[in-house]
């Protein structure tokens, strides 16, 4: 039952109150991590409230560090957030498209890449002025052939999710938040599926209270420190440590925090993103407009 898996998830967090890569200069680089793949452990460090976003979705770390960016379906607008959840007006921009979710940096960092649910399709944004560059549908690249028949039922919002990307295969991966759950490997230019993985029970996809098939997927991030990709469940309210090479779920924990005595889980957790080096983890919840963070240690 969840109330026990919850009991257990207050115990371990050790709750408290309160090259493609050069972009992010800040972070780690792949062969400078120090991260046990295998293991890690969260302490609950504190939640902000996100003013004047409503219905948050996705994270990406800012290159220098210093922020994260986020989507707001609700106002069309992508924010830059500082570490504490306010928002940066005058590096936030509207965009001319509804239903964007997920959101990464390019290597560059001078793009923005985002994800649109229903039409499966990925934009990439220039920063310097908020225009489009570049759109691609999943059906129009190479490969979609491979994955049709997981994007062949109509309706159900189930489509892209999440997206992250991979400075050490110098690759995007997307993420299909269900029915099925599915991670793609796309190419740098947009053009090509390379490969694609279902994620289910079977690769350790897994929560105590819900069947695997129920276990949604709304966002992921890559961390270049431990080679490996976080992605969280909304439905499960879990975060799961995911190792693309051995495609297996390598560790996975309860998405929740103390406060009061009392164990408390995230409502509709719909990103998160990691500084390797600070070992700060930040989700993001949709439903709350609050950004959590998290201390993360092997």
């Amino acid at each position: 039952m969840r109330w026990i898996a919850s009991i257990y998830a207050f115990l371990i967090l050790g709750v408290v109150s309160g090259t493609p890569v050069a972009a992010q200069d800040c972070a780690l680089a792949p062969d400078q991590g120090s991260s046990s793949l295998g293991s890690f452990s969260l302490t609950f460090l504190a939640r902000h409230g996100i003013e004047d976003v409503a219905e948050p979705s996705g994270l990406a770390l800012a290159s220098d560090c210093d922020g994260l960016w986020t989507i707001s379906d609700d106002k069309n607008e992508i924010f830059k957030l500082d570490l504490e959840g306010k928002a940066n007006d005058d590096e936030s921009f509207m965009v001319p498209v509804e239903g964007l979710e997920g959101i990464t940096l390019d290597h560059s960092g001078d793009f923005l890449l985002v994800v649109e649910e229903d039409s499966n399709e990925i934009l990439k944004f220039e920063l310097a002025n908020g225009a489009i560059v570049d759109r691609r549908r999943l059906d129009q690249t190479t490969g979609f052939d491979q994955v049709a028949g997981a994007f062949a039922q109509d309706g159900g919002n189930k489509g892209l999710e999440g997206i992250a990307w991979n400075g050490e295969s110098g690759t995007f991966f997307v993420l299909k938040e269900g029915e099925p759950g599915l991670l793609l490997e796309i190419s740098a230019d947009l053009g090509t599926i390379r490969n694609h993985r279902m994620l289910d029970g079977q690769n350790g996809f897994r929560d105590p209270d819900l069947d695997s098939d129920e276990i949604d997927f709304s966002g992921i991030f890559y961390d270049p420190g431990r080679g490996a990709f976080w992605i969280v469940s909304d439905q499960a309210k879990r975060l799961f440590l995911y190792d693309w090479m051995g495609n297996t779920v390598v560790q996975s924990a309860p998405l929740g925090y103390g406060k009061d005595g009392d164990y408390r889980e995230i409502k509709k957790a719909e990103g998160v993103a990691v500084d390797p080096k600070s070992k700060r983890l930040y989700v993001v919840s949709d439903d709350e407009a609050r950004l959590y963070v998290f201390d993360i240690r092997p």
